[in-house]
């Protein structure tokens, strides 16, 4: 297959693009292992009340998509080529990177699995029984996943025991300390039972998890660990590992061209943009991007991306 613009992976930011592009008259591809778009953003809410988004929040990238859709994941990049893991390639003249990230603790937030929708809707039915039937849950992690979670359970089901521990001293680290206090205090209002610079590991003397600063041990039914994402970068590990930092992220430019490959892009989780890594912000780099490229190859300049600063960090 050929096509102008290659895009690799699904997410906010490879799906606006795809769209705008579409919409230019570029001829696009996107590739993505799943056959869904998840909204990602309210899984969290949906694990603890089922039904309540109606599928709305998972749809099937043939119904969103006006460009070509292929189904598989990549296994090697090249220049002008890509190699994807049912074996056909792809020439392409540009690419736009948006592999994102994948939560390796917690597949609840980002399924490692669930390559199909019905797959998905179904890992999450199972997660949703699991935790009705449970009575005590530990969450690992005070970040803004964890922090969340706790949320989310403790509203929905207010008999459970909730404990969220963190090895910090607060909560949502980088947020400023107004919002720090105010999470902390709605969660304890909540029943939530936080707990600050703590390390709770297995322990099979005594058969629960114990804080390795104390002697505190909890025997949940339940543990969920949100102790951060990782960046999807394995297909680049062969021709490109030269364009990553030493987070694994894509060091991109101001106009959030891969530094060093002319007709690389990147956007979303996977790239160093330089603000936080949320999916209202991975839409506003994918509008941007597509009508960049578009300047491009009219032959037109491009001016550089504004960043949306906030008090998350920006690579996490």
């Amino acid at each position: 297959m050929k096509t102008q613009v290659l895009i690799i992976d699904g997410g906010f930011g490879g799906v606006a693009t795809a769209q705008k592009l579409h919409k230019s008259g570029v001829q696009t591809i996107l590739v993505d292992k799943k056959d869904y778009f998840e909204v990602t953003y309210a899984v969290l809410r949906e694990s603890t009340a089922q039904g309540q988004f109606k599928g709305k929040s998972r749809r099937y990238y043939r119904d969103i998509l006006a460009c070509q859709f292929v189904q598989s994941g990549v296994k090697t990049l090249q220049d002008n080529t890509v190699l994807l893991e049912n074996d056909e390639r792809i020439e392409f003249e540009q690419v736009v990177i948006a592999s994102g990230s994948r939560y390796p603790t917690l597949p609840l937030a980002k399924s490692m699995d669930a390559h199909s929708l019905n797959d998905r809707e179904s890992e999450l039915r199972q997660h949703y029984v699991q935790l009705k039937d449970a009575t005590e849950i530990l969450i690992i992690g005070g970040g803004v996943v964890g922090v969340e979670l706790a949320g989310e359970i403790a509203y929905t089901f207010k008999d459970k025991v909730v404990t969220l521990a963190h090895n910090d001293k607060a909560l949502l680290y980088g947020f400023s300390q107004k919002a720090q206090r105010k999470a902390h205090q709605q969660l304890e209002e909540l029943g939530v039972q936080v707990k600050l610079n703590s390390d709770y590991q297995p322990c099979t003397k005594t058969l629960g998890y114990q804080d390795k600063g104390s002697e505190d041990v909890l025997k949940p039914d339940m543990v969920l660990c949100a102790t951060g994402t990782k960046p999807n970068n394995a297909f680049l590990q062969e021709n490109f590992s030269h364009i990553l930092n030493y987070k694994g992220l894509i060091v991109v430019n101001d106009r959030l061209q891969v530094v060093g490959q002319d007709n690389f892009y990147a956007l979303g989780d996977i790239a160093d943009v330089g603000e936080a890594k949320l999916g209202y912000l991975a839409v506003e780099q994918g509008k941007y991007l597509a009508k960049s490229i578009v300047r491009k190859r009219q032959g037109k300049s491009v001016k550089a991306y504004k960043r949306h600063y906030s008090p998350q960090p920006a690579s996490t």
